[in-house]
């Protein structure tokens, strides 16, 4: 199977784009915000559209709970498609999603910036703070059942590519966690999970600094800690960095894509 990414930030078009990218690059098969779709039709998964709040969603649409994902990996193993597009707000997102379903890691990554022009970015920028509106590459009919009591309506498009013309129908939609209110995590707070987090590390005897820096929805963060010597450091590096991967995202929907360590002292 090949797989491909198209990646960009939230809110900047990429459902809207993503019919574009796979037919000219002849694929059937989209991964999209918690949904397996082939030839506008959802073939499994449930959209992360019809969750409440917006740390569910990212859960949703990375899939991190089982039943979901295995209903994903069972229809992914019986269709067997040769290619596969996934959506993703960065590559560490498009690669965790690759490493649930159990897929190969992307052979190519579009981004936005490469399938649509500033203006077009800009536009749906706007209309995302505006209205809170979202795209769904399917028709209403594949996601009605998910979203009911949410505002919908179709939208028909008109691809013009190299091979011809393609037609089919897209759902806009405003999902509840758009419309609820916003959610703001301070950076002290994220600072304490990350420490409260990192503290329960085998081998880490205290946590003595947490940086963290956060653009469009990703994490690089700083962390300075004092090890224990009865553990191995280079294995606490891998454990505080796996940990904060998965765990950050769940609890906050912000994707850590980068862990810069310090062991500042050493304690018996």
């Amino acid at each position: 199977m090949e797989v491909y990414a198209l990646v960009g930030a939230s809110g900047t078009g990429k459902s809207h784009r993503a019919m574009t990218v796979a037919y000219e690059n002849d694929i059937n098969t989209v991964i999209d915000d918690g949904l397996l779709i082939r030839e506008g039709q959802r073939l499994a998964g449930s959209s992360a559209k019809a969750e409440k709040t917006a740390v569910r969603a990212v859960k949703r649409a990375i899939f991190v709970e089982d039943a979901h994902r295995e209903a994903v990996k069972k229809v992914l193993a019986e269709v067997k498609p040769d290619k596969l597009l996934i959506l993703g707000t960065s590559e560490k997102m498009v690669n965790r999603i690759s490493e649930a379903l159990e897929l190969p890691p992307p052979g190519r990554y579009f981004t936005i910036e490469e399938v649509a022009s500033p203006n077009e970015i800009a536009t749906a920028k706007q209309l995302r703070k505006t209205y809170g509106m979202h795209v769904i590459p399917v028709p209403v009919v594949e996601v009605k059942e998910d979203l009911q009591g949410y505002l919908m309506r179709p939208i028909r498009y008109l691809l013009r590519l190299k091979s011809g013309h393609k037609q089919g129908e897209k759902t806009i939609v405003q999902p509840k966690f758009s419309s609820v209110g916003k959610l703001v995590i301070t950076d002290h707070a994220l600072d304490q999970i990350i420490t409260f987090l990192v503290a329960g590390v085998p081998g880490v005897a205290k946590v003595t600094k947490v940086q963290v820096e956060v653009s469009k929805g990703n994490a690089e963060v700083r962390l300075e800690f004092t090890a224990r010597l009865s553990g191995y450091i280079p294995h606490m590096a891998q454990d505080i960095r796996r940990l904060l991967e998965a765990r950050v995202v769940e609890l906050c929907g912000i994707t850590v894509e980068q862990v810069h360590l310090l062991v500042r002292n050493c304690v018996a």
